[in-house]
């Protein structure tokens, strides 16, 4: 019947299996979760199985007539849970089937056991199913960039249409300099305004896409069209990453009459394909000139 993990720090892997074949393997790094050995894993995907991991309890033991059908919704959909300590040693294993009429409960039944059991977390209402996924994309972080400012030797903004605001920001130093990415724009007088490139480059933590978009059909004919805008990020370890953009869900303002984009697709270093949102990602979209005293840039550029 004990079915939690005491402690979430006793956690170092969890390997979790269904039915028609697809796994997913989770392991403790050094201030992040690894999933399947590739990527890393989605930080509230992560924070939701732990608490699940810790947190679950029997609810109720089903009746004896219904211990049957609890068992072959586990055999027929179940998924396998094994939970592994720092020495690689299994502390737990069990599975997960489905859940009951009223979606408040959720079967399980340990491994080697004959009884399954009803399980639930206290307080909160709703199945558990759903947390342990296997799914390709499911478990993957979904940053987009999550950098600090600090960790950034310089950024490339280059906006296919408007040359003449695309740019190169760079540590310099102490300090950061800020200049056009193409030879015909005119260097613009002066210092960069105090504290502005800064305050830009603190905008690349924590920006996150809305989803993978890994299986869209559109994704090639996509991603041979010329991008609204190509953002180069280069940290000061040398590690680069570079993310491109397109409008694809543009809307109408029925009171002003003018269009504005909702979400991107997103191609991250031709390896990943996402959809992003203007809300999230809009406040990159400097120009050049938004640097400097003057400037008529202080919003974002149209796209």
């Amino acid at each position: 019947m004990q079915f939690a993990v005491q402690n979430a720090d006793d956690i170092y892997k969890i390997f979790i299996a269904d039915r028609r074949g697809k796994t997913a393997t989770l392991e403790r790094k050094d201030g992040y979760w690894l999933y399947n050995g590739q990527w890393k894993a989605r930080p509230t995907a992560m924070e939701n199985l732990l608490k699940t991991l810790t947190q679950v309890k029997v609810y109720y033991m089903a009746a004896k007539a219904g211990e049957k059908t609890m068992v072959e919704t586990i055999a027929a959909d179940g998924v396998k849970v094994e939970i592994y300590n720092r020495k690689n040693e299994k502390i737990k294993c069990y599975y997960v089937g489905g859940v009951t009429n009223d979606e408040r409960g959720t079967y399980m039944m340990m491994e080697g056991a004959e009884v399954p059991y009803v399980t639930h977390i206290p307080s909160f209402v709703g199945q558990l199913r759903v947390r342990y996924m296997t799914g390709d994309d499911n478990w993957r972080d979904r940053a987009v960039f999550d950098v600090p400012y600090t960790d950034i030797q310089s950024v490339t903004v280059d906006y296919t249409k408007e040359k003449s605001e695309s740019f190169v920001l760079e540590k310099q130093g102490d300090a950061y300099a800020v200049r056009p990415l193409h030879s015909t724009t005119p260097v613009l007088p002066g210092a960069p305004r105090k504290g502005i490139p800064e305050a830009y480059l603190t905008q690349f933590e924590k920006k996150i896409a809305e989803a993978y978009e890994t299986t869209n059909t559109r994704r090639d004919s996509v991603t041979h069209l010329p991008p609204f805008v190509t953002i180069t990020l280069k940290k000061t370890d040398g590690h680069t990453k570079t993310v491109r953009f397109w409008p694809v869900a543009v809307e109408m303002d029925p009171n002003l009459g003018t269009t504005y984009v909702e979400r991107y697709f997103t191609d991250i270093d031709g390896k990943d394909f996402m959809l992003t949102q203007h809300l999230v990602m809009g406040i990159l979209f400097k120009g050049y000139s938004f640097f400097y005293e003057g400037s008529p840039r202080s919003a974002v550029l149209k796209n």
